[in-house]
């Protein structure tokens, strides 16, 4: 019989103890056992690999998009099972990509929740998920085939108590337009949701322990989203210096998502053309506002909304790639993929590669420390113990 479920070695690094060579990291009942300097034992499972980090972390997903040009041409098509069928396809694609965490911001409807509960349950293989369910939203606003209407302020606390009672485990917000979702009635920079019912959503979540997560573009509805004390800004594409100042006071995560919208952006055959516009108007200050960022003390971390147009599940190292290009080194795209997530959710065990930690873990044959692409080809991935990748 062997000592170790898993036995993985090569150069280890997480964003608390930096790197550390040659390594041994063995796993037993689904949590790191430890990290030795000499081979341990036998294992079920054993692997060499060139570089070792914990599983990565993607706080922003769509698992029921296809990340097709249109993908909300083609949740029109399907039936409910069929949308829920191609998430769990995604989440399995998700989790053997190396995303061993994700949070899934939007899902008609609240598949994502279901899928999440699928998932602890070991019914189905995917990451460990985070979901909102459906979203916050006025009438006629961002997304509106996976919003509720919430008009006022008593409409909103229903809805975030409503998506509590199905068991979301965050709460999502639309606080200003978007670049894609519908040609006619939305601009990315108007303010939809008012600063009241903003509030009223994150005093409702907060009063059950639940993290909002806000979409804003435009500068108005971020501002009000500072204000209200949001917990993660998504986007955050027009954001002034002065707001950016105050998440930084405020503890507000900052979450850029740079590739959904340079995607848009550059467009494609596929790409409507109305979101191209709508993200090319947007694009370079984007860019200013990561770039502030990153000369800030606000904590960043890495979400790829995946499952958006023109971008398959996974896509976490396309994001990553995006954070490189602006500005990080590849430590600090790791980190943002990792242990800042990972603190941010409240699991912080999940960003460090520890004795007694989870073991989510992903080994690679090349080295994102050199290459942060490195990170889209995993060769081995444990989730929660079980090895889905090798």
């Amino acid at each position: 019989m062997s000592d170790y479920d898993v036995l993985l070695h090569g150069d280890v690094w997480d964003a608390e103890q930096g790197l550390q060579e040659e390594k041994w990291v063995a796993v037993n009942n689904g949590v790191i056992d430890d990290l030795y300097d000499e081979k341990p034992g036998e294992a079920t499972h054993e692997h060499e690999l060139e570089v070792i980090t914990p599983g990565l972390i993607d706080l922003h997903v769509h698992l029921v998009w296809d990340g097709s040009g249109d993908p909300v041409s083609t949740l029109r098509q399907q039936s409910e099972q069929e949308q829920t069928i191609h998430a769990v396809a995604m989440a399995r694609k998700t989790v053997e990509g190396g995303v061993t965490t994700i949070r899934d911001v939007g899902s008609t409807h609240d598949i994502a929740i279901s899928v999440a509960a699928a998932a602890r349950r070991e019914k189905i293989s995917g990451p460990r998920i985070l979901a909102s369910g459906q979203t916050v939203i006025i009438s006629g606003g961002h997304d509106p085939f996976w919003g509720i209407a919430s008009d006022g302020v008593d409409a909103v606390r229903s809805t975030v108590r409503k998506q509590r009672n199905k068991g979301a485990e965050v709460i999502k917000i639309s606080a200003t337009g978007g670049v894609y979702g519908q040609a006619v009635g939305e601009d990315p920079g108007t303010s939809e949701l008012s600063l009241e019912e903003v509030t009223a959503a994150v005093e409702e979540a907060h009063r059950f322990d639940l993290p909002v997560a806000v979409h804003a573009v435009g500068a108005e509805g971020i501002e009000n989203s500072i204000t209200a004390g949001v917990d993660t800004l998504e986007h955050g594409n027009l954001m002034s210096s002065e707001s950016l100042e105050r998440m930084v006071e405020k503890d507000i995560v900052y979450e850029p998502t740079l590739y959904i919208y340079k995607t848009v952006a550059e467009g494609s055959e596929n790409i409507p053309e109305y979101a191209q516009k709508n993200a090319e108007r947007i694009y370079e200050h984007h860019w200013d506002v990561y770039r502030k960022a990153l000369e800030s003390d606000v904590r960043i971390t890495a979400g790829s909304d995946a499952g958006s147009p023109d971008i398959p599940h996974p896509a976490l190292h396309h994001e990553l790639r995006c954070l490189v290009d602006g500005g990080m080194t590849e430590k600090e795209a790791l980190t943002a993929a990792t242990k800042t997530p990972a603190e941010e959710i409240e699991h912080p065990g999940l960003g460090v590669l520890a004795p007694g930690t989870p073991a989510d873990i992903v080994g690679f044959d090349g080295d994102p420390l050199a290459d942060i692409e490195q990170t889209g080809s995993p060769s081995v991935v444990v989730s929660d113990g079980e090895v889905v990748r090798e």
